[in-house]
C-alpha cells in the first residue's frame, strides 16, 4: 500500500514561507486534562510550527505558509469526554485568498477563511490522533485519513477505520469514506530542526469521489513531524514541523 508521493515531490521547485507572528494564546503548563493522564507530545503551552507546501496536479505551488499548533491543556468542549483541545493559527496573506481559492477540489463548498480555530486530539496509551489541519485551502484534508497511529508500532502492522461524512461539505456530503493504514517501517527524517527517527505510516481514504493518499511520520517526542496528502485530483500538500517551542 506504499504511495509515491516522496519521489514526486523530487520534482517540485522550492518556494518561500510566509513567515507570520502568531497571537500568543493564554496557557499554563499545570492545566491538565480531566479525562486522561499527562501528555507526551500534545504538552499544554508546548507550540508546533509547521511549514505548509501546496501544489497543484502538476506540480505548481500554489501556497507556502507557516502553521501554528498548541495544546492548551483544556478539553475540547465538542468531545470533553475523550478529547483535548489544541488551537490552530494559519499564517495566510489574505490578499492571495482569491487566487488559492481557484484550486478548490469541492465546488460546491463555499467557506470562510479563519486565522484561527480551535480543535480536539487524542493521546492515551493506545493512540495518538489528531484532527487534520481542515481549513481554508486545506479543506480536503478532511477526506483523506486523519493523523493516527495505534500502539504498539511496528513494521507491517495495519489497521481501518470509516469516516461518514453529512450534509453541507458540498461535493462530499452523504458519503462514507473507509480508511485503511499500514506502517512501512522507521526512518531518519530530516529536517531544518534536525535528523528525527520516527515511524513511516501509509494510508488511503477510499471514497466514490476518488481516493485521497497519507503518508505521514510520527515520532515519540515531537508527534506528527511530517505529513504528506495527495487528495483525488492529483494536488499535493506536505505539512513539516520546523520549530518546537517549548
Amino acid at each position: 500500500m506504499k504511495t509515491n508521493l516522496i519521489c514526486a515531490l523530487l520534482f517540485i521547485a522550492l518556494g518561500c514561507s510566509e513567515n507570520k507572528n502568531f497571537e500568543n494564546i493564554p496557557c499554563s503548563p499545570s492545566d491538565r486534562s480531566e479525562n486522561d493522564n499527562l501528555k507526551q507530545i500534545f504538552k499544554p503551552c508546548r507550540k508546533y510550527i509547521y511549514q505548509a507546501k501546496y501544489w497543484d496536479e502538476n506540480y505548481n505551488l500554489i501556497s507556502d505558509e507557516n502553521i501554528s499548533m498548541m495544546a492548551t491543556g483544556i478539553d475540547w468542549e465538542h468531545q470533553p469526554e475523550s478529547q483535548d483541545q489544541i488551537v490552530i493559527q494559519y499564517g495566510f496573506n489574505k490578499d492571495l485568498i482569491d487566487k488559492i481559492d481557484k484550486y478548490n477540489i469541492n465546488s460546491q463548498l463555499k467557506q470562510s477563511w479563519k486565522h484561527k480555530t480551535t480543535t480536539g486530539i487524542i493521546e492515551n496509551g493506545n493512540t495518538t490522533w489528531m484532527h487534520p489541519f481542515r481549513q481554508n485551502q486545506y479543506i480536503f484534508t478532511e477526506i483523506a485519513p486523519f493523523p493516527s497511529v495505534n500502539f504498539p508500532l511496528e513494521t507491517g502492522k495495519t489497521w481501518e477505520s470509516n469516516l461518514n461524512i453529512y450534509e453541507g461539505w458540498g461535493d462530499w456530503s452523504d458519503t462514507e469514506i473507509k480508511n485503511q493504514y499500514e506502517v512501512i517501517g522507521k526512518d531518519s527524517v530530516q529536517l531544518s530542526i534536525g535528523s528525527l527517527e520516527a515511524w513511516h505510516v501509509s494510508s488511503i481514504g477510499y471514497a466514490q469521489f476518488g481516493n485521497s493518499y497519507h503518508d505521514f511520520w510520527y515520532n515519540n517526542n515531537y508527534g506528527f513531524v511530517k505529513m504528506i496528502i495527495k487528495n483525488y485530483k492529483n494536488q499535493l500538500l506536505k505539512f513539516e514541523l520546523i520549530e518546537v517551542i517549548e
